[in-house]
């Protein structure tokens, strides 16, 4: 499989309308090629000296790797944690037409 520039990006929100609104968004400026949400997922972590559960929206979103500091930039200053999770992993999108498909878009 050929080097590309894609990349999945991973956050997640505590309310799916926000996170929907969120996607959106990046998807109108086109910074995003798409964005899936995952409501209801469980999140475990330490905040503040002790464990806390909550329930997210895990969102996952592919780009393209030259839109990062722009997508960053706009969930900074959109998203309402203090310190959201912005993960990014390169990609190399499988088959060549799906491919064709993310380098066609905006």
């Amino acid at each position: 499989m050929a080097q590309s520039n894609e990349i999945i990006i991973f956050s997640a929100i505590n309310d799916t309308e926000t996170a929907e609104e969120l996607v959106t968004g990046l998807l109108e400026a086109g910074l995003i090629t798409s964005g899936t949400l995952f409501p209801g997922t469980t999140l475990l972590y330490r905040w503040e000296g002790k464990i806390n559960l909550d329930e997210e929206t895990k969102i996952i979103m592919k780009a393209k790797r030259d839109h990062y500091d722009k997508i960053e930039d706009y969930m900074m200053h959109r998203h309402p944690y203090k310190m959201p999770e912005i993960t990014t992993v390169d990609a190399s999108f499988g088959s060549e037409k799906f491919r064709e498909f993310c380098r066609n878009k905006p």
